[in-house]
């Protein structure tokens, strides 16, 4: 039913001028989806304004060129085509643009970037996944980047299914790549700096034990992502936090061990539209942004998973 979707927009939309975006701090899966599916539009170009540490350098490997969306005339362009994103929050310049397809892998509930054309599939680990059996024709380069976003996506295959696996082999078929040289750029090696931040973040470290779960919160200046991913491999439950001045509001990044059943892009959505903001993400892997500082911030995640072990 997808592919049948994208094959009619792709017939009708072609040759128009379209902006493909994705999510502020664009990660490896938003990028490399950009990325690839921009070959099937000739006309069309990427509008992302920042990256995160693996999506810079994804872009730096294949010379990917973007605008930033919000320095854009809309009046020059037919339309946004936005991949994995489902809040405006997280892609304010999107709002007075006509969105003529929506394509992610994020949950339904509560979102606001929507479209008369939607592919949405919930149980896909990542967009990557979604555009490889999308597009009709993939590049070695643009399948290198797709096998780069499953590989990051899925946090080296936490999450996935028989799909995720039948994908990447397709993919790396195309592209030609070893699995090491996919993982270099799919899990890149941390900048000094950034390790830096991370420590930072574990001598920060708080804690609490409730229900059987190990909650951890942290604040960091940046790299929250990195951070709660790392405390997650010791706490169930990690909330790092991070203090936007320009924007006057806090940034979360919740990350979960496996075995954890509660679904934390519900419980960043709950948080973040109950504080000003929104959010959400996966289950497993989520985020929020709230208008107020992180101690409250963080205090209301942790509150918020209590009262879903009572």
């Amino acid at each position: 039913m997808e592919s049948v979707v994208f094959s009619k927009f792709l017939l009708h939309n072609k040759q128009k001028k379209i902006v493909i975006t994705t999510h502020r701090k664009a990660d490896i899966d938003g990028l490399a989806s950009a990325y690839a599916l921009q070959s099937a539009f000739p006309n069309s170009i990427i509008g992302v304004l920042d990256f995160d540490e693996g999506a810079k350098i994804l872009a730096e490997k294949f010379s990917i060129k973007t605008q930033d969306l919000a320095s854009l005339d809309k009046a020059q362009f037919d339309g946004l085509v936005v991949v994995d994103t489902a809040s405006l929050t997280l892609l304010e310049s999107a709002k007075d643009w006509d969105v003529l397809l929506v394509i992610d892998h994020h949950h339904a509930e509560g979102r606001d970037i929507v479209s008369k054309e939607m592919i949405i599939e919930e149980d896909s680990p990542s967009t990557a996944q979604m555009i490889a059996k999308l597009i009709p024709e993939i590049s070695a380069d643009a399948a290198f980047a797709l096998s780069c976003a499953i590989i990051s996506d899925t946090a080296r295959f936490k999450a996935g299914s028989l799909e995720t696996f039948e994908t990447l082999a397709r993919l790396m078929g195309i592209c030609k790549k070893s699995y090491k040289e996919i993982l270099e750029i799919g899990e890149p090696e941390l900048r000094d700096d950034v390790k830096i931040s991370v420590l930072k973040a574990f001598q920060r470290v708080n804690f609490i034990y409730s229900g059987g779960l190990i909650i951890a919160t942290s604040e960091v200046g940046s790299n929250e992502s990195d951070a709660a991913q790392l405390i997650s491999e010791a706490a169930d439950i990690a909330f790092v936090a991070s203090w936007k001045d320009k924007e006057r509001e806090t940034r979360i990044s919740a990350r979960a061990r496996k075995h954890v059943n509660i679904p934390l892009n519900e419980v960043m959505r709950e948080v973040g539209i109950s504080n000003g903001g929104n959010g959400g993400g996966h289950p497993k892997a989520a985020g929020a942004s709230l208008k107020i500082h992180t101690d409250e911030a963080l205090r209301a995640c942790v509150d918020e998973v209590i009262s879903r072990l009572n």
